[in-house]
């Protein structure tokens, strides 16, 4: 497992944002990279984190026990 703080951080921001954009007006930084950090984050651990709508990000069964410890 390889995964980094920088991509957890983002992580929980997008957690408890539920949603990329709001994400990167907390962090101020671009979407791109939050996304390229949780598809990474994700294929560190084998599964997927999130279910992604159209207006948002909800957490998994796998993303809940991944975020109970954070926050």
């Amino acid at each position: 497992m390889s995964f980094s703080f920088r991509n957890v951080r983002y992580f929980i921001a997008v957690a408890e944002a539920e949603s990329v954009t709001r994400a990167t007006q907390t962090l101020n930084i671009s979407q791109s990279v939050i996304t390229e950090a949780i598809k990474s984050l994700e294929a560190d651990l084998g599964v997927p984190l999130f279910q992604r709508h159209a207006r948002g990000m909800v957490l998994t069964h796998a993303g809940h026990q991944f975020f109970a410890p954070c926050a």
